[in-house]
């Protein structure tokens, strides 16, 4: 279990068992669950669950409308195989957190593993940005003209998506490297969304932790206006702000395309929506831009639930959201929670923080490590 996050990525090593499709992370997972039943048993399972008392109401709930999720979707089989990985699998990691990382020595080995992660994907990243070596395209172009390096990741965004809650984390637990390692990916990546996420995430975090520091709130306040006037000022930095933020780029028009064509859908089938897996089929009769793709989410963290969800399924999520803001609120730090909420959010706002293999178990494991109170005061490595 330490060493699980460094393993999140395999899911990209996709196999078939039988008819039944798998990865390598599903696999390792497995082993886990077993090994887990063999060693604790069912009393086990049992104890994982009373610990997450104040969690049961709401991951019941999770489990429920995810399924009517599938029940409604086009393809209920492959509905069932995202449900596998995106609920199913991260829940059962989120209960044998607490039974398998009971001290505090297990709990900070995790926590560097997380990072170690971080680590590991920015330097492939790196590799590729240099070299311009396995870059899949359209991203395979000269620096000069965009070039935009992926990881072990088959597009850029997921790089900076996985990178960017774990970096604001890490901000808020005083490992500064991380964050700028992980600044460094968003940067390599050219993500625009998860750069300006994580930013957002350390200046909230510090100005919320500064609450009894005056002087140092007065310079987070200063900062911030030093920006506002470099932004309003110069027109060099202005007018790619300006363009960027009111998605006149050729991205943000995209985007505004995608969540048109995804409100007048999900105006005909507000409860339900698309289904698990089903947005690509179910907007197809609403796409009316043919020269661009219909991408597989729309690209926005509120349109995303509701679409795969169901209207029930967002209102679960924020279920979920609020009772983890309770829970930090009441911690002596809750600051990393604010700072994974931040980044998380933020980013959502023009991309896909959850529905994929390693994003869906990252965003249940950073719910766990930002409510452990041995990890208040980090200790460096």
């Amino acid at each position: 279990m330490v060493v699980l996050p460094l393993f999140l990525p395999a899911y990209l090593l996709r196999f078939s068992v039988g008819p039944l499709p798998s990865t390598a992370l599903e696999a390792y997972l497995g082993v886990l669950l077993l090994t887990f039943t063999i060693g604790f048993g069912l009393s086990g399972w049992r104890d994982g669950w009373k610990q997450l008392a104040k969690w049961q109401m709401p991951i019941v709930a999770w489990l429920i409308v995810s399924l009517l999720a599938c029940a409604w979707a086009p393809s209920i089989m492959g509905a069932l195989g995202l449900w596998r990985a995106y609920v199913l699998e991260p829940l059962f990691v989120f209960m044998m957190l607490p039974i398998l990382l009971v001290g505090e020595r297990e709990r900070r080995f995790f926590e560097y593993a997380i990072y170690g992660l971080v680590g590991w994907v920015t330097l492939w990243a790196g590799f590729q940005f240099v070299t311009g070596l396995g870059i899949p395209h359209p991203w395979d172009v000269a620096i000069s003209a965009g070039r935009r390096a992926t990881g072990p990741f088959p597009f850029p965004n997921a790089l900076a998506l996985l990178v960017v809650p774990i970096g604001a984390f890490a901000f808020a637990r005083k490992y500064w490297v991380v964050t700028m390692v992980a600044f460094l990916a968003a940067l390599l990546a050219r993500s625009d969304g998860g750069v300006g996420a994580l930013l957002i995430a350390c200046w909230v975090t510090a100005f919320v932790g500064a609450q009894h520091a005056a002087p140092l709130r007065k310079w987070l306040i200063a900062s911030a206006v030093v920006a506002v006037m470099v932004i309003g000022i110069v027109p060099q930095v202005r007018d790619p702000f300006v363009k960027l933020i009111t998605f006149q780029d050729w991205s943000g028009r995209v985007r505004v395309w995608m969540w048109d064509e995804s409100l007048q859908m999900l105006r005909d089938r507000p409860l339900t929506g698309a289904g698990l897996g089903g947005y690509p089929t179910v907007v197809a009769p609403y796409h009316g831009h043919a020269f661009i793709e219909i991408f597989q989410y729309p690209h926005n963290i509120v349109l995303n639930f509701w679409s795969e969800m169901g209207l029930l399924g967002l209102i679960v999520f924020g279920w979920i959201l609020w009772t983890w803001i309770c829970m930090g609120r009441i911690t002596m730090r809750p600051y990393g929670m604010y700072a994974i909420l931040v980044a998380i959010l933020i980013h959502g706002l023009v991309d896909v923080p959850y529905f994929k293999n390693d994003l869906a178990i990252v965003f249940w494991i950073l719910i766990w490590l930002s409510l452990q109170p041995a990890l208040d005061e980090p200790k460096k490595p």
